[in-house]
């Protein structure tokens, strides 16, 4: 029985390493949001504190140099935090556009397997039908023979 051999087997497989390299940059676009966004988390977390340390300040005697203190490291806080959102903003875009590339790879992918598909069915429905003649091919030497063998004078 004959082996079947898709003809564009190589480019299917270079579009699957496409695909991978499409799925693997949007991964890391997505692990660098997500540090992005534990990053904002965290300074959200440090501005709430230190809110908290400036109001534990104004208790009793008000030092003004504490308070000094504590207002510029709350707004550099809040400046990185800006920043952090300004990064995760412009890494949507891209995210975005690794997503849209992504799911393109897929579908130029999937198009060559289907067609990969409909050529092996048409090949095994060639081979089912020579086979079938062949077996026919079989039946009718077979049946032929034991005909002539019906005949008189001919021995089995």
């Amino acid at each position: 029985m004959a082996r079947f051999r898709f003809a564009l087997q190589r480019v299917l497989d270079r579009r699957l390493d496409e695909e991978e390299v499409k799925r693997r940059a949007l991964a890391v676009l997505e692990g660098r949001r997500r540090q992005l966004e534990e990053s904002l988390r965290t300074r959200q977390g440090e501005i709430s504190a230190g809110r908290d340390a400036w109001r534990a300040e104004l208790v009793g005697e008000v030092d003004p140099a504490a308070l000094r203190h504590h207002a510029a490291a709350g707004v550099g806080l809040f400046r990185k935090a800006q920043r952090t959102v300004l990064e995760i903003a412009s890494l949507e875009k891209g995210i975005a556009k690794a997503r849209a590339e992504s799911v393109e790879a897929a579908r130029a992918r999937r198009t060559l397997e289907i067609l990969r598909e409909q050529r092996l069915a048409a090949f095994r429905a060639l081979e089912n039908r020579r086979e079938q003649g062949a077996l026919d091919e079989i039946a009718t030497t077979g049946a032929s023979v034991a005909a002539r063998g019906a005949l008189p004078g001919v021995q089995s």
